[in-house]
């Protein structure tokens, strides 16, 4: 089973949510580009799935100097808000997402398992397995 998000939407979201809209770039099929605008100059962070397993999404990402540290103090000041399914390690630039220890997910995961995640040029696409 296939579900598709386009980068529309997940922007859409973001910016009812936060006020900021980010903009995604497809690099590969396993690496996505987020940049931001907040005025002069942008702010850009390339997200790389490293490996997926039934429990756990883990990425990297690169960025500049000045992007790892507003990510650091975000981080640092956010971390009580983090939900308790997202590691983020920023020394390592590394995010570790387990989907089951989110309460939404709980439902859907006892049927089905996530087997992929593929970045395409407008859109997300996630493969699950039934399990």
């Amino acid at each position: 089973m296939n579900a598709e998000i386009t980068y529309k939407e997940i922007s859409d979201f973001i910016e009812k949510e936060f006020k900021i809209r980010p903009k995604f770039t497809t690099v590969n099929e396993k690496t996505l580009d987020v940049s931001y605008k907040p005025g002069v100059f942008t702010i850009s962070v390339k997200f790389h799935i490293e490996k997926m397993c039934n429990d756990i999404i883990c990425l990297s990402y690169e960025c500049g100097n000045a992007a790892s540290l507003m990510i650091a103090g975000v981080v640092a000041y956010l971390q009580e808000k983090i939900p308790s399914g997202i590691e983020v390690n920023t020394t390592d630039k590394r995010v570790n997402i387990y989907p089951q220890r989110f309460k939404q997910l709980e439902k859907a995961l006892k049927y089905v398992a996530l087997s992929n995640i593929t970045f395409e040029e407008n859109s997300a696409n996630v493969a699950l397995t039934m399990v």
